[in-house]
């Protein structure tokens, strides 16, 4: 039995067939170490489904990261985080950095091994010493303090084709004390042929700054991020004092290109301008034809079709106010508390029941919502008002309302009490066949996901609906 059967029959679930092409790729390993000049691993993923064994091993015939071979061991996943990945995913890893079983600390480039039914059985890994490489990170921090040092330090890790670069991501000038460029990273160097059309190394960098003039200039301008636009791109410029021996030696310069960025950002700004218009003219619309039925219901000598357009009428406006609350504000949520006082006002107002008389109280946390939850529940909270009115307010001729918000991250509920007759007792159809709470029952479970309770608890007729707030439009 070889020593890849062994192990994996010992630390992982792999069938014979997985075993099979594992010892075959095993043997192609040697080959691959001396194609790369580096060490060359399998692992498999061992029955906890979080660390790996290794299986195989081939060493470079120069220099290798160990000193002793590690098959058989475990390589944990907080250890070497770009096997464990690869294992989970599938996915290719490339140069992640880990640490070895011996301690050493390691770029790892991973790539998965499949069995025929592509599944992961295992990966191949390509692991070389980066000890040196973090040496000489840490000495470009330790030197960026002066110009020459600096100049230089990056002039080597250039030359040697570092990563440093690559993860550093921004655009690096370095300038001398007369303000010329003595060094420049590829994204700089870019930067600058494209809008001064000449070479960066050895020219003036106020050629790229039109209103600076010397070294003094260009860090008393960029001493704080400095947004430029330069053509028709967009930086971000931000300049670093170097100092040698206490006195000023030349700068390090930072540049950003965010035009892609500024970009988005007006794009998003006309489409938010086309949706409040859009929000506009929705509730402009509303209006409209809550004004319509309020002609209509003038026309109506019966007293029930009057009620029933005035309840019409208030549902309308219910809604539109919530598109008015977006029409005027550039972000797409609203507040539940401002939207429960507008339309608990406008009911009292339209009852006839004299404020004197009605007690009212909306408190509680302050929840904002997207607008496909917010005009559901402006419907809601204008039916259950209308019933404290109605049902629970207008036979005694006074009373209380209260609503109150409460969010439980994110679980949103809401309550509205009366002081009224129960109106179980009162009307007993009306919890069963009203359209009231029908139209409540309906919102508050197709279009919020929620459920609804109607209650009498402590002299107080209570409804309560919960549900559970999206974040962001679309969810």
């Amino acid at each position: 039995m070889s020593t890849i059967q062994q192990l994996c029959q010992e630390y992982t679930t792999l069938n014979d067939s997985d075993i099979e092409i594992l010892e075959k790729l095993a043997l192609q390993l040697p080959s691959i170490t001396e194609l790369t000049g580096n060490d060359i691993f399998i692992d498999a993923l061992t029955r906890n489904w979080t660390d790996s064994i290794v299986l195989a091993w081939a060493r470079p015939k120069e220099k290798s990261a160990y000193s002793a071979s590690v098959v058989g061991e475990l390589a944990y996943s907080t250890n070497e985080p770009a096997v464990y990945r690869t294992l989970k995913t599938g996915e290719t890893t490339r140069d992640i950095r880990g640490v070895s079983q011996e301690g050493v600390p390691i770029a790892q480039t991973v790539v998965p091994i499949t069995n025929t039914a592509q599944k992961v059985i295992g990966v191949l890994i390509m692991e070389r010493d980066i000890s040196k490489e973090l040496q000489q990170e840490e000495r470009v921090e330790f030197l960026s303090h002066t110009a020459e040092q600096l100049s230089s330090t990056l002039m080597y890790l250039s030359m040697t084709e570092s990563t440093f670069e690559d993860w550093l991501g921004n655009g690096i000038f370095v300038l001398n004390r007369q303000g010329r460029i003595t060094y420049a990273n590829k994204t700089a160097a870019t930067i600058y042929k494209t809008h001064c059309d000449s070479e960066a190394l050895g020219n003036d960098f106020c050629a790229l700054i039109s209103d600076c003039s010397s070294l003094e200039d260009v860090l008393e301008r960029m001493k704080n991020t400095l947004e430029l636009s330069i053509g028709d791109r967009c930086y971000h410029f931000q300049s670093y004092p170097l100092v040698t021996r206490g006195e000023l030696s030349g700068c390090a310069i930072s540049v950003h290109d965010y035009t892609d960025l500024r970009k988005k950002e007006q794009e998003l700004n006309a489409k938010s301008l086309i949706i409040r218009e859009i929000h506009h003219r929705v509730k402009n619309n509303l209006q409209n034809i809550a004004s319509l039925l309020r002609l209509q219901m003038r026309r109506s000598t019966s007293d029930v079709v009057k009620a029933e357009f005035s309840a019409s009428i208030n549902r309308i406006l219910s809604i539109a106010f919530v598109y008015e609350v977006f029409a005027r504000q550039t972000w797409e949520t609203i507040d539940l508390l401002e939207l429960s006082h507008h339309i608990l006002d406008c009911l009292i107002d339209s009852s006839g029941i004299s404020r004197d008389h009605i007690e009212t109280s909306v408190k509680g946390q302050s929840v904002q919502l997207p607008s496909r939850q917010a005009v559901p529940l402006a419907l809601v909270i204008n039916e259950l008002a209308t019933n404290s009115i109605k049902h629970g307010i207008a036979s005694l001729g006074r009373g209380r309302i209260d609503i109150n918000l409460k969010d439980s991250n994110g679980l949103i509920t809401l309550t509205v009490s009366d002081s009224g007759n129960d109106l179980y007792e009162t009307f007993p159809e009306a919890p069963k066949s009203g359209l009231g709470l029908q139209i409540v029952e309906s919102l508050v479970r197709e279009q919020l996901d929620g459920f609804f309770r109607l209650e009498r608890k402590g002299g107080m007729t209570r409804a309560m609906v919960c549900f559970t707030r999206h974040s962001r439009e679309g969810e």
